[in-house]
C-alpha cells in the first residue's frame, strides 16, 4: 500500500512542480537527486554482494539503466507535462502489453488466442481513451503528451524483457545506478541550456519538496519497497497492485488536481485493464 502511496503520489507532484519549474529542467534535477540519494544505497549493498566487473556485464548495465530507466524517465516527465494524470496512468497501465509483445519478437514468449484478443482490446482502449479527453486543471490531456508516455512504457517494457533474456550478474540495483548516475551524467550538460534564463529564486518551497519528492521517494524509495514486495509477495498480488495504481493516481488527480473524469474516459479505462486482465490471467 505504501508503494501504491508513493508511486500515485508521483503524479501529483510532477504536476505541481510543473506549474513552476518546466520539464526540461524537472527531468534533470530529477534525475540527479536520484542519482545522490541511489549512491550510498549501493555502497551499502556492495558490501553484502561485490559487483561484477566485466565488459559484456557493464555493457548490460548501460543498455538497461540508460536505455531503460533514463529513457523512461526522461519521455515519462515530458508526457506528464503535457497530458493529465487519468491518461498517462492509464496508458501506463498497458505496460506489461508490451513486455508480452517484446518478449514474443525475441522468442521468449508463445502469444496465445487469448494474449492477442487481450492486447487488441487494450489497445482499443487506448484509442478510445484519445477520442474522449478528460480536462481538468492541470491542462487539456494532448497527443503528444499520450505518445510520450507510450515511449515511457515501451522503454519500462523494452527493459523488462531485455533484462530476462540477459540478466545482470550484478543485480536490479546496479541497474537503477547506473540509470541514475549515469543519466545524470548524460543530462547534465542540458541543464545550462534548459535552465538559460529561467529564474530559480522565484520557485516555491512547495515546488523544491515536490520535486524532492519524485527524485528520492518515487525514484528510489517506491523502487526499493517494490523489491521488497516481489521477494515476498506473490506474482498474484504484485499483479493487483499493478491494477490499483491508476485507479489510485487517477482518484488523486480528482481530490486534488480537479480533474475530470468522464464516463468515456471511463469506458477507456474498464477496456485498457480488461485488455490486460484477459491477457494476464486467460493467456
Amino acid at each position: 500500500m505504501l508503494m501504491l502511496l508513493i508511486w500515485g503520489g508521483n503524479y501529483i507532484a510532477a504536476k505541481l512542480v510543473f506549474r513552476e519549474i518546466p520539464a526540461n529542467i524537472v527531468i534533470c534535477l530529477r534525475t540527479m537527486v536520484a542519482a545522490i540519494i541511489i549512491l550510498p544505497i549501493y555502497w551499502v549493498e556492495t558490501r553484502k554482494k561485490p559487483p561484477v566487473f566485466t565488459w559484456p556485464e557493464l555493457r548490460l548495465l548501460v543498455t538497461l539503466g540508460l536505455g531503460g530507466i533514463t529513457v523512461n524517465q526522461v519521455f515519462w516527465t515530458l508526457g506528464m507535462s503535457r497530458t493529465t494524470v487519468v491518461h498517462s496512468s492509464m496508458i501506463m497501465a498497458t505496460t506489461p502489453l508490451w513486455v508480452l509483445l517484446i518478449a514474443a519478437v525475441m522468442g521468449l514468449e508463445r502469444v496465445t488466442v487469448f494474449k492477442a484478443v487481450g492486447l487488441a482490446i487494450a489497445m482499443a482502449g487506448v484509442v478510445m481513451l484519445q477520442l474522449f479527453r478528460a480536462r481538468g486543471s492541470g491542462g487539456d490531456p494532448t497527443l503528444l503528451g499520450d505518445f510520450y508516455v507510450l515511449i515511457c512504457a515501451l522503454a519500462m517494457a523494452g527493459m523488462t524483457a531485455w533484462g530476462k533474456r540477459h540478466k545482470p550478474l550484478s543485480g536490479s540495483m546496479a541497474v537503477n545506478l547506473v540509470g541514475y548516475v549515469g543519466g545524470a551524467f548524460v543530462l547534465l550538460p542540458f541543464l545550462p541550456f534548459a535552465a538559460q534564463g529561467f529564474e530559480f529564486s522565484k520557485v516555491s518551497t512547495t515546488a523544491w519538496l515536490c520535486l524532492l519528492y519524485m527524485g528520492a521517494f518515487s525514484s528510489v524509495a517506491g523502487y526499493l519497497i517494490f523489491l521488497y514486495a516481489l521477494e515476498r509477495m506473490p506474482a498474484s498480488r504484485m499483479a493487483a497492485f499493478q491494477y490499483l495504481q491508476p485507479v489510485f493516481a487517477s482518484g488523486l488527480a480528482v481530490l486534488l488536481l480537479h480533474e475530470h473524469l468522464g464516463v468515456g474516459v471511463l469506458i477507456s479505462g474498464a477496456v485498457i485493464f480488461t485488455g490486460v486482465f484477459v491477457t494476464e490471467r486467460f493467456g
